[in-house]
């Protein structure tokens, strides 16, 4: 007998929240499990909650946000822990520490986060491919996801700013060096390694230019690179 069709929300979220301004309350770790496979989930709580954007009207002065977590020493980024942490570390790179969100008023946002996960068509149906064995498997690949990033915080700016401040910090220190001494002086900074982000556009070869199509830098005709 087929199921009939539902319109209930779906279960992978559970809240319609898409962008607020609040104060953390607290947060707290939850262990759970699904399907026999153990996972965790860190719970934030929000007080005095200003709604800027949800799904459905949300008349409540409090929230809980739940975020997946995956232990930064077992994981390679890509997974909505490390959008939410990213942003956190832009706030504050000399003291990346959670606790610094407690208490003080700030801002969240569903904003797009490159994931690594198993495709689906718009249909949300598995992308397949063959596994070379004359089967077929689903494939993966990397796709924009809106993910928990914290916006801003009293006290410790913007990541908005943070990413100006940090383009003009790039700009700096490619300016007056030809590429591969750029590359080397990047990759060995620490401002630099602690955005994965960053690091894989440089891997990439693809920094520079994108610095160069924004007018921040140039190259002149001996392949030295100079700030506009």
């Amino acid at each position: 007998m087929q199921e009939k069709p539902s319109v209930d929300r779906p279960s992978g979220g559970d809240t319609p929240l898409r962008h607020f301004k609040g104060v953390l309350d607290s947060y707290g770790m939850e262990q759970r499990e699904f399907q026999g496979r153990k996972y965790s989930i860190v719970e934030f709580n929000f007080k005095d909650l200003d709604v800027i954007d949800s799904e459905e009207p949300y008349p409540f002065p409090i929230a809980i946000i739940r975020v997946g977590y995956a232990p930064p020493s077992q994981s390679r980024g890509g997974n909505k822990w490390e959008a939410l942490a990213a942003s956190v570390r832009k706030l504050s790179p000399a003291n990346p520490d959670i606790d610094i969100l407690i208490g003080k008023p700030q801002e969240w946002k569903r904003n797009p986060f490159r994931l690594r996960q198993a495709l689906v068509d718009e249909d949300g149906q598995p992308v397949m491919e063959d596994d070379g064995k004359g089967g077929q498997k689903q494939q993966w690949g990397d796709v924009d996801v809106p993910c928990w990033q914290v916006v801003s915080v009293d006290g410790l700016g913007s990541t908005q700013q943070a990413d100006q401040d940090f383009d003009i910090f790039l700009v700096e220190l490619a300016d007056g060096k030809a590429d591969k001494d750029f590359y080397e002086a990047a990759l060995t900074n620490s401002q630099v390694t602690a955005r994965p982000s960053v690091v894989t556009a440089i891997t990439d070869r693809k920094l520079l230019d994108t610095l160069i199509q924004a007018g921040k830098l140039s190259r002149d005709e001996e392949g030295v690179l100079h700030k506009v």
